[in-house]
């Protein structure tokens, strides 16, 4: 059975997950009651957009898609209210959010199948929700990508101490005082003023070698995608990555990941 369900109505497009569709179906006995919310709900995100921002990234670096948050009260289908949406004007250069929906997906699968349980448990990939398309003029946005927000979350890149000796010991990979001392590293650090954030840059290039010999490809991996939570109640931290999907602006990742985990043993 495919993990997304794809419904079109009055020039309006919606990829479900399948179990958000599911919550949908059971909650909605008419699906044109669940678009009017829709509607209501993408309206008011256009309208009050600078008051639900939460993009940590100055305007130039936004790539045409604003980053909003909002807690949802009005179409109660996600299984966490709290929502971080991606909105785009549907510019022919805008980030790509239809992608990016259905990378998580696929993501996601793969992490279940190709993770052991304790691997599992560390790193997950960021739920997406729906992605909305419409090209109607009267919408202020065209694209909506729908995920669960991260609310209490720091990046990789925001610690010192990189990812937990837990995390490496689950996943094989050096802690980052082991790399200040593995020699092959030595131009990596030389090079970078920062030496710290080199670090954790490293560190992250060595996970993405990890998973992909474990068959998962992830280009874009990089210490500001993956975010570090706190699971309520057990207090167990949590890795989530945010954004899948490769690109060749800065930063250059898949570049640096490709070339750097060749240093990586």
């Amino acid at each position: 059975m495919s993990p997304v369900k794809t419904w079109t109505q009055e020039q309006i497009n919606i990829d479900f997950n399948l179990a958000v569709y599911d919550k949908l179906r059971s909650k909605y006995e008419n699906l044109t009651d669940f678009l009017e919310r829709l509607k209501s709900f993408t309206a008011d995100l256009a309208s009050n957009k600078n008051l639900y921002n939460i993009n940590p990234f100055p305007a130039p670096f936004s790539k045409e898609v604003y980053i909003l948050g909002k807690c949802d009260s009005e179409l109660g289908i996600f299984p966490e209210p709290h929502l971080a949406l991606k909105c785009s004007l549907g510019k022919a250069w805008a980030e790509d959010l239809r992608k990016q929906f259905y990378r998580s997906i696929h993501l996601a699968q793969e992490f279940e199948t190709k993770l052991n349980n304790e691997e599992k448990n560390l790193l997950q990939i960021c739920p997406v929700y729906l992605y909305f398309q419409t090209s109607l003029d009267n919408f202020f946005f065209k694209d909506i990508l729908f995920m669960q927000r991260i609310t209490e979350g720091v990046t990789l890149g925001d610690t010192k101490s990189g990812l937990s000796e837990e995390f490496c010991r689950v996943f094989n990979i050096p802690t980052v005082e082991e790399i200040f001392l593995q020699p092959q590293f030595t131009l990596n650090l030389y090079l970078d003023r920062d030496k710290q954030r080199q670090l954790i840059k490293i560190q992250t290039a060595c996970l993405f070698k990890k998973l992909w010999q474990k068959g998962i490809k992830i280009l874009s991996l990089n210490q500001k995608n993956i975010l570090i939570s706190q699971v309520r109640g057990t207090g167990q931290t949590r890795y989530i990555i945010i954004d899948p999907v490769s690109n060749f602006f800065l930063p250059l990742s898949p570049l640096y990941n490709t070339f750097t985990s060749q240093l990586c043993k």
